[in-house]
């Protein structure tokens, strides 16, 4: 497992993120939000230098493809989008593309929307044409919110370069099944999001690994017996920006030094 970070998550300009990440001895990042936009809008040329200058590997991109309504019309603006971002991935030398599933009900137990479907499906076939993968991320609110819905619809899609993006922070307190989720997901797990996630009455906040009610030894313990081969991405989702990535960062690196203790590793 390597360990990356997702830049903009430090809430600096790009350059000053990638020097922060330097200093930390962070060698793999996520791209999502560029200086001006999200990618694959902003300053790409400039990203593109400072990645190159700082000798960074790009393990993501994540361009925001079908973080839209159930909408024939908006869904073919997104796999427009998402045939833009694939053209970066060439630029970037990056194999992997963070998708959603499309805004709506959770189908936990019944069939994903055809339309949802055929449009995760059509992205997996342009993106193996350029040799990239397609990591589905859960989220609330969209037809995967926790593991079993993801499973689900990526068994639907039923493409060897089409997993999931598995974010329990997003899926927390929602999944029953989170601590299950290695499992659930069949070894069908390309990228990995950490954050973590507490819930207060009925606030539920984001805040940086081990502050949270994420039994995240659980989940690398549980990574590291399935072989998983992908990244850790640090997805702080709260302020301020570069202290709590810090926090994230030393405190997964404990947990894999302790993973990899007790496997003898």
């Amino acid at each position: 497992m390597r360990l990356s970070v997702v830049t903009d998550e430090l809430k600096t300009p790009f350059a000053e993120a990638l020097s922060i990440l330097d200093g930390w001895n962070v060698q793999n990042i996520e791209l999502r939000g560029l200086d001006g936009a999200r990618i694959p809008d902003g300053d790409v040329q400039n990203a593109l230098s400072q990645v190159r200058a700082h000798g960074l590997t790009v393990t993501g991109l994540s361009p925001g493809v079908f973080k839209c309504a159930c909408d024939e019309r908006e869904i073919e603006k997104h796999i427009d989008r998402f045939r833009r971002t694939l053209q970066l991935c060439d630029v970037f030398g990056c194999g992997q593309v963070i998708v959603f599933s499309v805004q709506g009900r959770e189908f936990r137990a019944s069939a994903p929307p055809t339309i949802v479907v055929e449009a995760l499906r059509e992205t997996g076939r342009i993106a193996a044409r350029h040799g990239v993968r397609v990591a589905i991320e859960n989220e609330p609110g969209y037809t995967a919110t926790g593991c079993r819905a993801l499973a689900n619809l990526i068994n639907a899609v039923d493409m060897e370069n089409v997993g999931a993006n598995w974010d329990p922070g997003n899926a927390f307190p929602f999944d029953s099944e989170i601590n299950d989720a290695v499992r659930v997901l069949e070894g069908r797990i390309f990228n990995v999001h950490l954050k973590d996630t507490r819930v207060q009455g009925d606030n539920r906040r984001f805040d940086s690994v081990g502050k949270g009610q994420i039994d995240w030894k659980k989940q690398i313990t549980d990574l590291a017996a399935s072989s998983y081969k992908g990244c850790l991405v640090i997805e702080t989702h709260c302020e301020p920006g570069i202290e709590k990535t810090r926090e994230s960062l030393e405190a997964v690196r404990t947990l894999l030094q302790e993973v990899t203790t007790r496997n003898g590793g």
